[in-house]
């Protein structure tokens, strides 16, 4: 349990151990509790999303939610995004691009791909609306039943709500696991990325492969396939940039895989 709490402490703004008393011994094994953490923001932002459904129109709904995700992990992979935006193509060299992605300031390259991600993000979210996938869950059954009483546009979106953190932090996971610290001196990321091996990969998997059969069946596992593919093709490029992965390329890795899994719900529509 001191494994899953310090997980949730680092990766949302919930108030846990204020007086920083939860110690894990093996950040290792840490790691494996992210995509459950990612699992519990999505039961979060499901519950927040019925009453925002029920009063207010679809575009200011799904803005809200957006702005309640982002809140509730306190704009970490954000920050991460931004400045790996600044560093990657605002430098010329790795020790630029490093010594750029330091900086607490915005440029004008981070600013970009904000705006870009959010825009894109709040666009794919909105528009899931009836698209097919509802005919491809697992509990195909049980949700025609329940969608005589209930919207299919509300089932898509608390799907993709609970799955959408999910997969972020899952695909933090296997950027740490199979890259190394691009820094010579320690950082945020350095603890996480250092202590990652590829059974923690392995072990990390095993949740969110159950959880995309169960909502998308073999849809599900196409999903996952190209998130993969996204992820191995990000970590070389990173690594062909600043040399391996840190804390802000994993917060960047977060932000886009959920922005892929949005879009990528839209081949089977």
């Amino acid at each position: 349990m001191k494994n899953f709490l310090w997980a949730l402490k680092f990766l949302t703004v919930i108030p846990i151990d204020r007086e920083d008393k939860i110690k894990p011994k093996d950040f290792g094994s840490v790691v494996c509790w992210f995509p459950i953490v990612g699992f519990c923001i999505g039961i979060f932002l499901s519950a927040a999303y019925l009453p925002f459904y029920f009063f207010f129109p679809p575009l200011i709904t799904d803005a809200l939610i957006i702005l309640v995700f982002v809140t509730i992990t306190g704009a970490l992979h954000l920050d991460g995004l931004a400045d790996t935006c600044d560093g990657v193509w605002g430098g010329w060299n790795k020790e630029k691009r490093l010594e750029i992605m330091k900086d607490s300031r915005i440029g004008s390259f981070g600013a970009i791909g904000l705006i870009c991600l959010l825009g894109l993000k709040y666009m794919g979210f909105h528009s899931i609306g009836e698209i097919s996938t509802i005919n491809n869950l697992s509990f195909g059954c049980g949700v025609k039943c329940v969608s005589c009483f209930i919207s299919p546009v509300l089932i898509n979106k608390c799907a993709a709500l609970l799955l959408m953190p999910v997969v972020g932090r899952w695909a933090q996971v296997w950027a740490a696991g199979l890259s190394k610290y691009a820094r010579s001196e320690s950082g945020t990321g350095s603890f996480i990325i250092g202590s990652t091996t590829r059974s923690h990969v392995i072990y990390a998997s095993i949740f969110p492969v159950f959880l995309f059969l169960f909502f998308y069946g073999l849809s599900g596992l196409v999903i996952f396939a190209i998130i993969i593919i996204f992820t191995l093709i990000w970590i070389w490029y990173i690594k062909k940039k600043i040399g391996g992965m840190t804390g802000d390329t994993l917060g960047a890795t977060n932000e886009i895989a959920e922005l892929l899994f949005l879009l990528s719900l839209f081949i089977f529509r």
